[in-house]
């Protein structure tokens, strides 16, 4: 019984929700594919989850300054850049069951990440110059804590309810200095604010898959930047970032009683953020397919993997997630 709840656990682990299901060694198998936890921590049993995650995301842009005499004609200057940038995270989560139906969590993640910037400019009538420009550092993360409730334990579909707090303890990009090029002396950790996330996971087993989803709404709070946004000189502005929802779906497999996977896909939208309650940049749509598995190692700790590959151009290109939860 405990082998397959490690198992089960371990699929519903690095993006969703867990429940607590009738054959549980199925419907663990989901917890990698969505980004909340399943399968509840039993009650007086304490758990912790050391986890590594790499995360490389590739942009490319063409900027041009001139004026256009033919559609295929453009006088003035080209410039092309490209950005690399690679953010390892090293993190450890601590569970307690406080019941069999209350979860209660908190998360520590160390961040580094290494930015490579190239920009080669042309048409200016001295050949092509290119620049490259890098950016590394880390520190600790944005820690969170969360809470989670079971509302029913006995038949299906199990309903899982979620709030995590997340704070900004990490380095904030609103206060980190740049280069004149724009580029961050030393890179942020963190999003710089607390923000706040109610969610809601639906798991339903269906011989022989089991069946899950997530929806939740991410709600931003507003802070102060420590450099000037808005270039008017001054350096207190304040700023909030976009809120977003999001949802997720997909079904998860038991292979046997040690070995289990996943199949989901994720979206998460985010709105306008504001800097002095002037709305800038733009929304963004994030989509990705996921894939995960779980192996229990033991009756008390198992492996699991999580990758993710972006769908849209705002999507980093891939996540890597590996966790090994112990239970005590």
């Amino acid at each position: 019984m405990m082998k397959k709840r490690i198992l089960s656990a371990g699929l519903l682990l690095s993006v969703i929700g867990t429940v607590q299901a009738q054959d549980k060694q199925v419907v663990d198998s989901i917890a990698n594919t969505l980004e909340t936890r399943g399968l509840l921590t039993p009650k007086g049993q304490f758990e912790i989850e050391p986890s590594f995650s790499y995360s490389q995301n590739t942009s490319n842009r063409i900027s041009i300054v001139g004026y256009s005499v033919l559609p295929a004609l453009v006088v003035g200057l080209i410039e092309a850049s490209d950005a690399d940038q690679a953010t390892f995270t090293v993190g450890m989560a601590a569970r307690y069951g406080l019941t069999n139906r209350i979860e209660l969590e908190l998360r520590a993640p160390w961040v580094y990440r290494y930015d490579t910037f190239t920009t080669r400019a042309a048409s200016d009538g001295g050949g092509d110059e290119v620049r490259r420009f890098n950016s590394e550092g880390s520190a600790l993360g944005d820690i969170e804590a969360a809470i989670r409730y079971q509302y029913n334990l006995e038949s299906p579909p199990f309903w899982i309810g979620g709030l995590r707090i997340k704070s900004d303890t990490g380095e904030s990009p609103f206060d980190n200095e740049v280069n004149d090029q724009g580029i961050f002396l030393d890179p942020p950790t963190g999003s710089g604010s607390w923000s706040i996330e109610p969610s809601m996971t639906l798991i339903y087993p269906s011989d022989p898959a089991v069946l899950f989803g997530t929806a939740g709404y991410t709600w931003n709070l507003g802070a102060d930047a420590g450099r000037d946004l808005d270039d008017d000189g001054l350096a207190n502005d304040k700023f909030n970032l976009g809120n977003s929802f999001f949802l997720g779906m997909g079904m998860g497999f038991a292979v046997n009683n040690r070995l289990s996977f996943s199949l989901g896909v994720n979206h998460r939208t985010v709105f306008k953020s504001s800097v002095n309650g002037q709305k800038t940049g733009s929304i963004l749509q994030l989509d990705s397919l996921s894939t995960g598995f779980s192996l229990a190692l033991t009756d008390k700790t198992a492996l699991n993997m999580n990758l993710q590959a972006g769908l849209t151009e705002d999507a980093p290109d891939v996540e890597v997630n590996f966790s090994l939860p112990i239970s005590f």
